[in-house]
């Protein structure tokens, strides 16, 4: 059995995570042909929140909207939902803990969500906010055959890493629930020495052909997915990166892959290698062998 995707949708135009991130949630679930009762488990990736919400679990928000489990029943097997918050890698990561459900026999499909957006909840730009509100969603599902994601493959720095987003308490005031600083240092030479040494032992495990392969990743800046490609060998014509106006964050790499499979990018590859990377700075990779018509 292989963990696939069985749908991938996003949502941009809104100012709030939790409306985008559960929009694109009902669209998934509606084109992979399920419901929202088959759904086993909903992990959130979203980092900045609608006003600075910490609790309750943004997951739980979400699983509300789309209207997942509300009901229980004796003998039921409640949804388990929950937050992973771990920047840009929070998607590959939430793609590692899916399989790990996957593989109980009971469950059968685990919705990843992502989206992030500017406290205010404005959906239009903010100063020093360099993120651009998109929700996501990737519907994972159990399939028989070689098809599926194989193992995720990390590199981090192994000092404390710095604070990247955060509100300033001593200056708040009283605009704690529609400010936030974002704070972005990063080298990118760091960060491409992480991404290519996750990326070349993901690509080394799934053993296919680079020109068989499809690069999916982020822009934590704007050269960053040529860069990487030439480090890779990859062809430029076989990348797909986020495109959105500003960084789509935790969001990017469902809206990469989207875009390469509407581009046709995918219908001649063997392996999409997704690769993203940011704050710590770190970077994870994972190889996805596509499922074939």
């Amino acid at each position: 059995m292989g963990i696939v995707i069985s749908s991938v949708t996003t949502e941009i135009g809104g100012g709030s995570s939790i409306e985008q991130a559960s929009a694109a949630a009902r669209r998934a679930i509606a084109e992979a042909g399920a419901t929202p009762e088959q759904i086993d488990a909903l992990i959130n990736t979203g980092v900045y929140r609608d006003s600075n919400m910490v609790e309750p679990a943004m997951s739980a928000l979400i699983q509300q909207q789309v209207g997942i489990g509300l009901e229980y029943q004796s003998g039921d097997v409640p949804c388990l939902s929950f937050d992973l918050m771990n920047g840009a890698c929070g998607i590959l990561n939430a793609i590692q803990v899916g399989q790990a459900l996957l593989d109980a026999p009971p469950v059968q499909r685990v919705l990843l969500v992502s989206g992030d957006a500017h406290p205010s909840k404005s959906p239009a730009p903010q100063p020093g906010f360099p993120i651009k509100p998109v929700g996501a969603a990737l519907l994972l599902e159990k399939r028989p055959g070689a098809a599926g994601f194989g193992t995720l493959h990390i590199s981090a720095t192994d000092r404390r890493p710095a604070a990247e987003g955060f509100v300033r308490l001593s200056e708040m005031g009283d605009t704690g629930r529609s400010s936030i600083v974002v704070n972005r240092t990063g080298d990118v030479e760091e960060l491409l020495h992480h991404a290519v040494s996750a990326a070349t032992e993901a690509l080394a495990a799934a053993d296919a052909p680079l020109e068989r392969t499809v690069l999916i990743c982020g822009r934590p800046t704007t050269d960053f997915p040529t860069l990487l490609a030439e480090r890779l060998g990859i062809a430029p014509e076989a990348v797909s990166a986020d495109d959105t106006e500003g960084d789509a964050h935790t969001s990017a790499l469902p809206v990469a892959y989207l875009t390469a499979a509407d581009s046709g990018k995918l219908d001649h590859a063997d392996v999409a290698l997704f690769v993203a990377a940011g704050a710590g700075p770190s970077a994870a990779a994972i190889a996805y062998r596509l499922p074939k018509p």
